[in-house]
């Protein structure tokens, strides 16, 4: 059981940018963790972009970085166990335009290629941009839901970033319903004009009296993490920012939260940037998913090895 309190932030940092974590842990212990890689620091070329893999058992030592996508694909989203058939949602990036997919496995080692869906979100009347980003899977039964974001390009002052929703009862992953074709489920708030982005959806508890719990990013200059709950997956309530301590690694901006239930708690796996432009992880704690307490900052944490296996 990894001790989450001895632990140190940034987690994890290598020499390339760390950027829209998800963690998936198994019943032995192993976390996988997934994120966008982004390299050479030339932010639009596709070769520059995939979706890495790491394992890891104490977020101390990562071994078998890999690229798990081919390049041009970023933002991996909730992998979930579906039909027999493991499914990681991401979306292709940066070459226009930009469309949700999502890759299969079975063993959690080989990935398929690229499947792209719910191509109809690309057309939606809040989405001039005709872009789809950041998807997040929920499964509830037998249906799943998905949450993405687009971009309004009319209606708010600036380029501004939305959250919709749509589900599906298809195991094909085919036939999606568009919850959210009118206006958005999030859209732009006081303190964040230029919207939301980068959605994380996790069972609540007693504590909170909701089912569900969402953080996502919200404002894309002024970025800040906020929150809201739901009983149903579809009906929000918006329950404001979510305050946090501003560390080092994260002192420029910090975003793209994910978050995972563990024994004695809730822990979120956080993207920072530092004033040298560098992008890490770091990891949170949580009784009731709602308030959060940072691990200690290491100053000058050293670049942590990577076991690399073929």
């Amino acid at each position: 059981m990894v001790k989450f309190s001895k632990l140190t932030n940034p987690v994890w940092k290598t020499s390339d940018n760390l950027r829209d974590p998800a963690v998936f842990k198994e019943a032995d212990g192993c976390y996988h963790l997934f994120y966008s890689r982004f390299s050479n620091k030339d932010w639009n070329r596709p070769e520059n972009w995939a979706i890495g893999h790491v394992k890891t058992r104490d977020f101390v030592n990562f071994e078998n970085d890999r690229d798990i996508s081919p390049k041009g694909y970023a933002s991996p989203g909730d992998l979930i166990y579906w039909n027999d058939t493991w499914i990681l949602p991401y979306q292709s990036y940066p070459a226009v335009p930009t469309m949700l997919c999502y890759s299969t496995s079975k063993d959690l080692v080989s990935w398929s290629e690229p499947v792209f869906f719910l191509k109809e979100a690309m057309e939606l009347p809040w989405n001039q941009a005709h872009r789809v980003i950041d998807p997040t899977f929920v499964a509830e039964g037998s249906r799943l839901h998905c949450y993405f974001v687009s971009t309004d390009l009319i209606h708010y002052e600036r380029w501004t970033n939305l959250v919709g929703h749509a589900y599906t009862d298809d195991p094909q992953l085919k036939e999606w319903v568009i919850t959210t074709v009118e206006e958005p489920l999030i859209g732009a708030a006081e303190n964040a004009p230029d919207g939301a982005e980068n959605v994380a959806v996790f069972p609540g508890n007693e504590m909170v009296g909701s089912r569900w719990i969402m953080i996502f990013s919200e404002g894309l200059k002024k970025q800040h993490l906020a929150g809201a709950v739901s009983d149903d997956l579809m009906n929000w309530k918006h329950i404001g920012a979510i305050d946090i301590e501003l560390q080092d690694w994260m002192r420029v901006r910090y975003g793209a939260p994910y978050v995972w239930k563990e024994t004695d708690g809730y822990v979120m796996i956080l993207m920072g940037e530092n004033e040298s432009a560098e992008t890490t992880f770091g990891l949170l704690t949580s009784d009731d998913g709602i308030h959060w307490s940072m691990l200690k900052e290491e100053k000058d944490k050293p670049m942590q090895s990577i076991h690399l296996y073929s």
